[in-house]
């Protein structure tokens, strides 16, 4: 019998973008790479999000009204419950401007980026986090 549930996947990641059409995108890579994805719209909601469940990684966008992605990433490393998750930001902005505002990130994502290299990067942040031994990689996901 074929179930459509799926019990292991490559890592749990949040998605951040105001963009309706980039969080559909990341989510779509994302999940065809064999990721599991929430994806949210804002700042806060990610970090609502992260205070509520446990992620190996998490895609920020920048350039967002209210919370910016900067913020999101210094108060996600600065909560222990979440500073060992995984953070790459996802923007057209210059990573020298990124890096100024915000420099604990653990990989940089040009945007738009292929499927390909959003697996890629996804996928070795991941292994990196969980090699540390950091990270939810023992958690039923």
């Amino acid at each position: 019998m074929h179930s459509n549930i799926k019990t292991a996947t490559r890592g749990r990641v949040l998605a951040v973008d105001d963009s309706e059409v980039m969080r559909e995108l990341l989510t779509g890579y994302l999940e065809a790479g064999g990721f599991s994805v929430a994806a949210v719209d804002s700042g806060f909601a990610a970090l609502e999000a992260a205070r509520d469940q446990c992620f190996d990684a998490v895609i920020l966008g920048v350039d967002m009204p209210g919370m910016d992605g900067l913020e999101v990433g210094r108060r996600l490393r600065s909560n222990p419950s979440t500073s060992a998750f995984a953070i790459a930001m996802h923007t057209s902005i210059d990573e020298k401007v990124v890096r100024h505002g915000f420099d604990q990130y653990d990989d940089f994502l040009p945007k738009p980026c292929s499927a390909e290299l959003l697996g890629e990067r996804v996928d070795a942040m991941i292994r990196a986090t969980r090699l540390k031994g950091v990270g939810p990689a023992d958690l039923a996901l």
